[in-house]
């Protein structure tokens, strides 16, 4: 219970700072619908009463009145409970607007400032997808469930004192009838919480079948390789098996409820049938049964809603448990707690000292005492087979991970003591795979720099530097047209474009060091010609890392760094490391013989 307790806790405040007032509204009807159904009770046996005796005494004017007075008052409380009934409900609905806004920025929050290793952790994802499926509308329903507890303990406490007055028996009677469903909904809601959480990985699994059945980046290959029969199936499959296993539960929740209601059914006819007998035996009044019958049905109604309140607070706790675990998630890579200043102009140079690295999670050593320099100013090349570890550079240098062992130091600081967001803002990366943002051409080269003046004069230059200005003039809008084609008059592009509106994009931000992985991997060799003319000039007085598999870019760098298994094996120029005779050499002679044997003069050789 004190897990339970601190919850409740953290899920109020949370819920009080996203919508204070509309919260305070819903406490004030809360305890208002609290008290109407004892008003309503109240009057009604006074008006039936009332009449009873005007009748009685042959038409008393006073007694008729009063009885007419009761009995507007009663119609007046029936209103007052209508009208709180759709406040109440609206009041709900912009609670829940407001306060689903909340959570998601939340969520959003959290999501961009984890580290990255999460994303490569399958219980990330299970969590995820927890968080963000039932639990995220979790906290206003265990408001809610309290709301229901608060109002229902109001009048139910009312209700007792009435029904007190006709003998104790009867509360416990009420009592008796009631139980057996809380335990029922106690019961079922741990079993079906658990299963819930037992088969994230597999409601994961759906979305991923359903992704390859639905979104255009797999239908070529899924109509290609006829594979929506393969996809269909399991996607049937899984989810037969996961529909089965929710009918179950929900058919031994059934069962059970039938049997507590059949109680509480027998329970409340036991009970009216005592009152109806003393009305019988001019013990009791039409009022009394009146009152009782109203009473007793509707205490034993409201005793198993606050039962099934308690029930429903303790089955919500349950996953807002995982909603808080998300929340919560730490962060290892953080900024320190007294940042070093970013040096305005690197001096000294980049430099990876003894780094040893491996992902979370796997044994295997992506990179081990990896030693690297590059002089400020200056453009390294890293070249190397698949699985060497290049692309694992870029993630280090830009503190996506942080090394198991050694340093990465810029002007002889480590990384480690910049402000994360200053040493990010110095780094300009395009990677291998850049994002197709949907939006237009402008915003995507503007996304390169937030914090820089997004207008169209710099975004034009940067598009020019990157070659990008001159498709992009042509498309309907120019700068202010749609890329991609997921929504309405959206216009799509070669693989090519995109990676020059992404080098755009790299260009916008100002940063004093570049990171290039594979830049023209999509582009073919007349716009790799061009764009070697503008990257010398463009790269001009920045420090820079190229990876790249193509020997016409790499042999342009000032030192190439041949990398094998996670360590560099050669380094010096193109020159140098063709007299060399080494790796380098080897895989440069081995391209430039299969290029002359197939007399494809245009193919550009890249390393093996």
């Amino acid at each position: 219970m004190p897990e339970y307790g601190r919850l409740w806790k953290r899920n109020w405040v949370l819920i009080w700072r996203a919508v204070p007032k509309l919260t305070f509204f819903w406490g004030v009807l809360t305890v208002a619908q609290g008290l109407l159904p004892v008003a309503i009770v109240y009057l009604t046996k006074m008006t039936i009463d009332g009449f009873v005796f005007a009748k009685n005494h042959y038409g008393d004017a006073s007694s008729l009145n009063t009885a007419v007075l009761f009995f507007i008052l009663t119609g007046v409380a029936l209103l007052l409970a209508e009208v709180f009934r759709y406040l109440s409900d609206w009041v709900r609905a912009a609670q829940a607007e407001h306060f689903s806004d909340h959570l998601k920025q939340l969520m959003h929050l959290k999501s961009a400032e984890v580290d990255v290793e999460v994303y490569d952790s399958p219980e990330y994802h299970d969590l995820l997808e927890q968080a963000r499926g039932e639990s995220q509308s979790k906290p206003l329903s265990l408001l809610e469930n309290f709301g229901s507890i608060i109002q229902n303990s109001i009048t139910l406490i009312s209700f007792a004192a009435i029904l007190i007055s006709y003998g104790w028996e009867i509360s416990l009677l009420l009592l008796a009838g009631t139980v057996p469903g809380l335990y029922i909904t106690l019961k079922y809601n741990r079993v079906f919480h658990s299963w819930w959480v037992s088969t994230a990985s597999d409601r994961r699994w759906l979305l991923y079948f359903d992704g390859m059945l639905t979104h255009g980046d797999a239908a070529a290959e899924m109509r290609l390789f006829d594979l929506g029969r393969t996809f269909r199936d399991k996607f049937q499959k899984l989810r037969s098996t996961l529909r089965g296993e929710k009918l179950i539960q929900l058919r031994r929740q059934s069962s059970g409820k039938i049997v507590g209601n059949t109680l509480t059914l027998a329970t409340a006819g036991l009970a009216i049938s005592w009152i109806a007998f003393g009305v019988y035996n001019n013990t009791a009044t039409l009022g009394d049964l009146a009152v009782f019958y109203q009473v007793f049905s509707r205490g034993q109604s409201i005793l198993g809603s606050l039962f099934g309140a308690v029930g429903q607070t303790i089955g919500n706790t349950l996953y807002l448990k995982n909603l808080f675990t998300f929340l919560d998630l730490p962060s290892k890579v953080v900024s320190p707690a007294s940042p070093v200043p970013f040096p305005d102009r690197i001096e000294y140079g980049i430099e990876f000292k003894g780094v040893s690295f491996s992902y979370p999670g796997e044994d295997r050593t992506v990179i081990r005492d990896f030693d690297l320099f590059i002089p400020a100013g200056k453009k390294a090349a890293i070249v190397g087979i698949n699985g060497a570890g290049k692309s694992t550079l870029i993630k280090l240098i830009c503190r996506f991970y942080d090394p198991r062992e050694g340093s990465i130091e810029i002007d002889r600081v480590d990384i480690r003591n910049f402000d994360l967001t200053e040493l990010r803002r110095n780094i300009s990366v395009l990677f291998q795979f850049p994002m197709r943002f949907q939006e237009s051409s402008a915003e995507n080269i503007a996304f390169g720099d937030t914090s820089a003046d997004p207008s169209l004069e710099n975004i034009e230059i940067a598009a020019k530097r990157a070659g990008a200005h001159e498709f992009i003039s042509k498309l309907p809008g120019g700068y202010a047209a749609l890329l991609g084609k997921w929504f309405v008059n959206g216009c799509e592009l070669s693989g090519g474009e995109w990676q020059k509106v992404a080098l755009a994009r790299a260009y916008f931000r100002q940063a004093q060091i570049f990171v290039l992985d594979e830049p023209t991997s999509f582009m073919d060799s007349w716009g790799e010609a061009e764009w070697f003319d503008r990257f010398e000039g463009l790269s001009a007085d920045r420090t820079g890392l190229i990876i790249t598999h193509r020997f016409t870019i790499a042999m342009r760098a000032d030192i190439i760094h041949v990398m094998e298994a996670g360590r560099i094996v050669e380094s010096g120029s193109h020159r140098h490391l063709l007299e060399t005779d080494g790796y380098y050499a080897e895989s440069w002679k081995a391209q430039m013989q299969t290029a002359r044997d197939r007399e494809i003069d245009n193919e550009q050789p890249q390393f093996v």
